[in-house]
């Protein structure tokens, strides 16, 4: 194939923005990757995706997938961000003209996925407000009135408001007090967890694997999905985050960091989720109603339940926001670089198109139950581009990055400031195993 690195075209970017935004710290940067991957879906969706397949028999294929796979493809982002120093779309023109429109699509479909995603954590904001104020809403009461739209309204407004003040002074400080909420949150609400009566049953559920079924390719197909999901492959931020790294920081090291702390959250959510269902004998099989439903009821029923809800909550709320801040900003970036505008200019341009998109995701439960063909637009959009958009994202990258950039300038990135190195073999097996298999990722999933 042809190589087109090097091919950099300056009129995308601004000159001033290169120069001027960057991290102010490693530990910034580190705290907001963990913070972009760390999101409501490692809280509430890999709990219930590792009971839907066999409890611990899913860990060990998902443990493996994000320490080899999603590894390397985390390194690939960084790379390419830090190298180009711009966003997802001029990152990727950058290599060649002719992938802009792939940078593109894949920063549409980052804002795409914000403009509901933001509506969930309104739903999560709302559970919040209401175990302070010592009441549980329940789900449909809740979700049958127009509370979410000015919920999804009033989570808009933070995230644009924190994204609005820049790199260092919003989304790295926001993130550097998050991340560190989030674990002293989480940990806690794990030790309560496990002391409750029955809670052993769920833990070992969770942990001791099935090896019967760990040859299983399905669990193999969604432990692939899971990875990219929960390491935030594919919408663009991991390389939008990279981008404003500056100085000899070690793309391995980091990587190891963030791929790390994100599985450790993880199963800590899932211990913490586990020991709660099965304390009080619910399903551990269930998706969205499991937080919005299952949890508070079973907050309802134990000392000092309006407390621990409202830190369960917020612990969500706090997840959420990160994560949020990390797709926020792929458009934005994008925005800024092509159309060199300010970040104040094309945050408000960015908060005011999610809003627009976002409005129907937010109805769709309410009475007038918007949607089309009997499906509702809010799982419409999940559907689309939280199931097959963000899998189809990451195809593109890989596929653009491993094919056309030389293998040696891709090294230079990754390996130029660490103690080990990444071999060229590696790339090369991950340029024709990749795409095989995120295709049958998304053919499995088409599928099952």
């Amino acid at each position: 194939m042809m190589n087109y690195l090097g091919n950099l075209h300056p009129n995308f970017m601004s000159d001033k923005q290169v120069k001027t935004e960057a991290w102010a710290s490693e530990w910034g940067f580190l705290l907001a990757c963990i913070g972009s991957a760390v999101g409501i879906g490692n809280i509430w969706r890999f709990p219930y995706i590792v009971g839907e397949n066999g409890g611990g028999a899913f860990l060990i294929p998902f443990i493996i997938i994000v320490g080899s796979l999603g590894f390397v493809l985390m390194l690939l982002e960084f790379a390419i961000g830090r190298r180009y120093k711009s966003s997802i779309v001029t990152g990727l023109a950058s290599i060649s003209k002719k992938f802009k429109w792939a940078g593109a699509a894949i920063a549409l479909v980052a804002f795409a996925m914000l403009s509901y995603y933001l509506v969930i954590l309104g739903w999560v904001l709302s559970y919040f407000i209401s175990n302070l104020g010592q009441t549980f809403l329940e789900f449909e009461k809740f979700t049958q009135s127009y509370y979410p739209v000015l919920a999804f309204t009033a989570v808009l407004i933070l995230t644009f408001i924190i994204v609005r003040r820049g790199i260092t002074s919003g989304i790295e400080k926001f993130n550097k007090i998050g991340i560190l909420f989030l674990i002293g949150i989480i940990i806690p609400l794990m030790i309560y967890g496990v002391t409750l009566p029955g809670s052993s049953e769920g833990i070992s559920y969770f942990l001791k694997p099935d090896f019967s079924r760990i040859g299983e390719p399905q669990i193999w197909s969604t432990a692939f999905g899971q990875a990219f999901f929960s390491l935030s492959l594919g919408s663009g931020s991991l390389l939008t985050y990279g981008s404003y790294l500056r100085g000899k920081h070690s793309l391995i090291r980091s990587s190891s960091i963030i791929i790390s702390a994100n599985t450790m959250i993880s199963i800590f959510a899932g211990i913490m989720i586990f020991s709660f269902v099965f304390s009080f004998g619910m399903n551990p099989q269930e998706g969205i109603p499991l937080i919005f439903e299952v949890l508070p009821n079973i907050f309802s029923d134990i000392n000092f339940g309006f407390f621990v809800g409202a830190i369960f909550f917020f612990l969500l709320l706090i997840a959420g926001l990160t994560s949020a801040i990390g797709l926020f900003q792929v458009p934005n970036a994008s925005l800024q670089d092509s159309f060199n505008l300010s970040n104040k200019k094309s945050s408000a341009i960015i908060a005011i198109g999610i809003f627009l998109v976002g409005i129907p995701s937010a109805l769709s439960y309410s009475p007038i139950e918007l949607g089309l063909s009997g499906v509702l637009f809010l799982d419409g959009m999940d559907y689309v581009f939280g199931t097959y958009g963000i899998t189809i994202s990451e195809l593109i990258f890989v596929v653009v990055v491993t094919w056309f950039v030389d293998k040696k300038k891709i090294l230079e990135n990754i390996n130029a400031t660490s103690r080990f190195n990444i071999p060229q073999s590696t790339i090369s097996v991950v340029k024709y195993s990749s795409p095989i298999v995120i295709i049958a990722i998304l053919v499995s999933t088409a599928i099952f």
